[in-house]
């Protein structure tokens, strides 16, 4: 997808998931789908934290970082943060918002993308957001991530 704001255009390039093959068994795009995306959950999530950082591609200089983002009390009250709550909306498939405890069961995402997830000011070049799910129980560094690469260009 491609946004356009104020005098720059934003390509998304691409969308990498990944995921501990512990607590999330696999995080995938559903095939022969453009924007749909896949994961099961195989052992309760009572509790779990979340981590976003935006960086720059090429040198990896964090413009902007959140971390221990309580998760829970998130979905309860997504609109705590204006911009992660509009960008949780985009990403809900059919209205079915979670909520704590997340019970083991297959989801869905939706990678439409949003001018949201963006900074109103952005210079050009190649970013990745990184957004990762952790949970105290699990042994790796994350149960799930999502990586966003994308674009910033002026437009002429």
């Amino acid at each position: 997808p491609v946004f356009r704001r104020g005098g720059s255009k934003f390509i998304m390039e691409d969308l990498i998931t990944s995921c501990d093959h512990n607590y999330v068994e696999y995080f995938q795009r559903v095939p022969n789908s453009h924007n749909l995306y896949t994961f099961r959950v195989v052992k309760l999530a009572s509790k779990f934290t979340i981590d976003i950082a935006v960086r720059v591609l090429k040198t990896k200089r964090v413009m902007y970082k959140v971390d221990n983002l309580d998760g829970c009390y998130f979905l309860t009250n997504p609109l705590m943060n204006r911009v992660f709550g509009s960008v949780y909306k985009k990403l809900i498939v059919n209205g079915s918002f979670f909520s704590c405890p997340i019970k083991p069961n297959v989801y869905y995402l939706r990678n439409d993308g949003s001018v949201e997830m963006l900074p109103s000011f952005h210079p050009p070049g190649k970013y990745q957001v990184t957004m990762r799910v952790k949970m105290h129980e699990s042994p790796g560094p994350f149960v799930m991530e999502m990586l966003w690469i994308y674009n910033v260009v002026k437009i002429k």
